[in-house]
């Protein structure tokens, strides 16, 4: 598992009501889906979702999917913001 920096898709849930401002946040490679009441509260979440699946694939001996390139997912992802997310401590 040399990388460990994987392109993540930020989306705005508007079905939570408008003023809400929870958002949807997705890494694509690893079928993680969580969300937060704000970006960094999704982020973070993004961020401990993908150290805990790091740390049970080097417990296990798992490998994980490589991650895809950032241009790949964002050209996928026009409507939405992508950004990295690490498994670095």
């Amino acid at each position: 598992m040399k990388d460990l920096v994987y392109p993540a898709v930020l989306i705005k849930d508007d079905e939570k009501g408008s003023n809400t401002g929870w958002y949807t946040i997705t890494i694509p490679d690893l079928g993680i889906v969580t969300e937060g009441e704000n970006v960094v509260d999704a982020f973070i979440k993004a961020k401990e979702y993908l150290c805990a699946m790091v740390d049970c694939a080097i417990k296990f001996g798992c490998e994980l999917e490589s991650p895809s390139s950032f241009e790949e997912v964002s050209k996928k992802n026009k409507k939405y913001i992508v950004l990295l997310v690490d498994a670095l401590a």
